[in-house]
């Protein structure tokens, strides 16, 4: 299985959140963690919008760590535009706007059929997309 991990749970990995971290262990051995570059950008945004000093330099090695870990970087190309028009579309029709970088990640994860990893409840609003939340 693949999960495209939203930026909330890339957060909770960072921060060693116990119910997060116990689900990754007990997934299969083939499982893939994938990240997304717009998670990459706002956990990214998040560090360097911080003070220069220790915690930003700690932080920003530990942004560095998870985006090692993650077994994918996924990029955003044709498909995945394509899916974005589609998604805000759909939100827009039925008056259910959710944030930009989240219909990114929403049409992230349909492009490339991933399940999608996030404590954000709007998803569910978005049709053929499968979510989870580990918290």
């Amino acid at each position: 299985m693949k999960y495209l991990l939203d930026t909330n749970h890339w957060s909770y990995i960072q921060q060693g959140f116990e119910p997060v971290v116990r689900k990754i262990t007990s997934l299969p051995p083939e499982s893939l963690l994938l990240m997304s570059v717009v998670s990459q950008a706002e956990l990214m945004s998040g560090v360097l919008i911080l003070p220069e000093g220790r915690r930003r330099d700690a932080l920003m090695a530990l942004f560095r760590e998870s985006v090692a870990s993650a077994a994918e970087l996924v990029p955003i190309n044709s498909e995945v535009a394509e899916q974005f028009a589609l998604v805000f579309a759909e939100l827009r029709r039925i008056g259910r706007p959710i944030p930009t970088n989240d219909i990114w990640l929403a049409a992230t994860a349909r492009a490339h059929r991933l399940t999608l990893v996030s404590a954000d409840k709007h998803f569910a609003g978005v049709d053929g997309l499968t979510v989870e939340c580990w918290t």
